[in-house]
């Protein structure tokens, strides 16, 4: 999915501003890594995107539409396209961690014969095959980031919006769901999430990886790309 923002400004959830007249564009097939260290205006920044938070001015718009103008029918045909990672998205503490998964593919209508193992391989891939009949209250904080994820990537979204997924990971786990989160973008996934910005890049240094992304910071009101920023 294309993302283009024009003439923004929109506030947290406090009502302090974090964008002004701000204009910025995530192409289609991209992976765009926000750096903020302000939690809550990231926070903020991709409930907007993710048409959760109506920005107080401008137009932001999703494949060249407006979406805070669709009719309801369009807007739930438009959001089953769109993965999420929220802190405040919790994983169900009375289903299994098979089954937090499986929910997302039924809501989302994707749920068939073949979904079933499409879960039990993914779990698997993910280290997490033993831990499939648990329930979350026995994955440490690192897992249930992690199965937070799968399970918005599990239906391979055409967007998927992630808050901080990186939050209580240890290396191993950081690296298994960065290969995940490359793997879904070579699909065609346009991918935004958000990052603490020294934490985040010492991490991805880490993984020895040089990938396409494209890094962008939120400050004083306005989207910048690093590379903007520096000239």
């Amino acid at each position: 999915m294309l993302i283009q923002g024009f003439h923004l400004s929109q506030t947290d959830a406090s009502g302090s501003s974090i964008l002004e007249d701000a204009y910025f564009s995530f192409p289609e097939g991209s992976y765009t890594v926000l750096l903020s260290e302000n939690v809550m205006a990231a926070t903020a920044f991709l409930k907007m995107l993710a048409g959760e938070r109506r920005p107080v001015s401008g137009t932001l718009r999703v494949n060249h539409q407006d979406t805070y103008s669709l009719s309801s029918s369009r807007k739930r045909n438009w959001i089953s396209e769109v993965g999420v990672v929220f802190s405040d998205f919790k994983l169900f503490l009375d289903r299994t961690v098979e089954e937090n998964i499986i929910f997302t593919l039924r809501a989302k209508g994707f749920w068939d014969k073949e979904s079933l193992n499409a879960v039990g391989l993914l779990l698997s891939k993910a280290g997490l095959a033993a831990k499939a009949k648990l329930f979350p209250e026995a994955l440490t904080e690192g897992e249930k980031q992690l199965v937070m994820a799968l399970r918005a990537m599990i239906f391979r979204p055409r967007l998927l919006l992630a808050d901080d997924p990186f939050q209580g990971m240890d290396e191993t786990t950081f690296e298994i769901l960065f290969r995940f989160l490359w793997e879904l973008n070579k699909t065609g996934t346009t991918i935004v999430l958000s990052a603490r910005q020294a934490a985040f890049l010492e991490e991805v240094k880490k993984t020895g990886n040089n990938l396409a992304i494209r890094w962008i910071q939120l400050e004083n009101g306005k989207v910048y790309s690093l590379e903007e920023k520096a000239s």
